[in-house]
């Protein structure tokens, strides 16, 4: 099974564009620490409380030596939050891939030597698995660019306009 370790962004942004349920179809282990979960909101947090009860997502948390590492790894990465820090290190630690939106985290990540993806890669892996048309993904992702402006617009636009041949 391959590990996704989601960082905070990645679910709110499939949250706002209610892909949420959807996401955990797909057949992958998913994680998240629970620095990142404290930072989606109470509000949306609850949204994934029934996906923690079905164990479809994994909420981990942090031994004091554990802690000590992330907070070695915060200070290292000071244009990394402490959330951020813990996904990094979960990814090592478990040789997961790092699902984030947050290009700070991205660079340090492939810099590691961390597989990292982000929104864009999980619409081409819903599609891929017949979860979604191309047709509703590229309503989705217009959709999500209305709402993220740090989207990488070069990269949208072509899906964009490979999603929507045939229309």
């Amino acid at each position: 099974m391959i590990f996704l370790v989601n960082d905070a962004n990645i679910l709110i942004d499939l949250l706002k564009i209610d892909l949420l349920d959807t996401f955990f179809h797909l057949e992958y282990d998913f994680q998240v620490t629970d620095m990142a979960f404290a930072e989606i909101l109470e509000g949306n947090a609850a949204v994934l409380f029934p996906f923690l009860e079905k164990g479809l997502l994994a909420k981990q948390g942090f031994s004091f030596e554990e802690l000590l590492q992330i907070q070695l790894l915060e200070v290292e990465n000071p244009f990394l939050s402490i959330a951020d820090c813990s996904c990094l290190y979960l990814s090592r630690k478990i040789s997961a891939t790092l699902l984030t939106g947050d290009a700070a985290l991205r660079r340090t990540a492939e810099q590691n030597n961390i597989v990292v993806h982000g929104i864009l890669w999980v619409l081409d892996e819903i599609i891929a698995t017949g979860l979604i048309s191309e047709k509703e993904a590229r309503g989705k992702l217009i959709q999500l660019m209305e709402l993220n402006s740090r989207l990488p617009t070069g990269e949208c636009q072509k899906r964009i306009k490979f999603w929507g041949k045939g229309l």
